[in-house]
């Protein structure tokens, strides 16, 4: 196994390791990843933002101290998740005014990366998170609905993260 780390694709026989680069091979692979340089940028920021925030949300969660852990996830819910909001909604309302999807006019890997983390800090950590931005709770309800979106919500396996 490449780099000895999951996950892993394996394409024609070849294993391609490391999520980002598996995210961004499928996302050009089955065109969501933008049409453009600058659509494909906008998509790589937002999934570089969305990761980095993803691993603030995992080190708080494995976090083995738990005066510690109450800690980050107080700073999380208070600091964390409101900026990462502001930054997110800056960047969807970058395009369209934010009455669409993060770049172009369809559905693009950026969007995916929002609607999955935003599932685990609505579902898991702070159930108002988006009560302070209408536009990304109206994206997260348009993506979600998304038929083949909205049929793997409602059949995925249930995890803590």
């Amino acid at each position: 196994m490449p780099q000895g780390t999951l996950p892993v694709l394996t394409v024609n026989g070849k294993i391609l390791p490391q999520s980002g680069a598996i995210n961004r091979y499928l996302a050009r692979k089955l065109d969501l990843y933008g049409k453009t340089n600058e659509e494909m940028t906008t998509n790589d920021i937002v999934m570089e933002t969305v990761n980095d925030f993803r691993n603030t949300l995992v080190r708080a969660h494995f976090e083995q101290d738990d005066a510690k852990k109450a800690e980050l996830f107080k700073n999380i819910k208070e600091q964390t998740v409101p900026n990462f909001i502001n930054q997110m909604e800056n960047v969807l309302c970058e395009n369209n005014d934010g009455g669409g999807f993060f770049v172009g006019s369809a559905l693009t890997v950026g969007d995916l990366a929002i609607l999955d983390v935003m599932e685990v800090v609505v579902g898991l950590i702070l159930p108002t998170a988006l009560d302070q931005s209408e536009k990304l709770k109206a994206h997260r309800e348009r993506v979600s609905n998304s038929p083949r979106i909205k049929e793997w919500l409602e059949t995925r396996p249930k995890t803590d993260m």
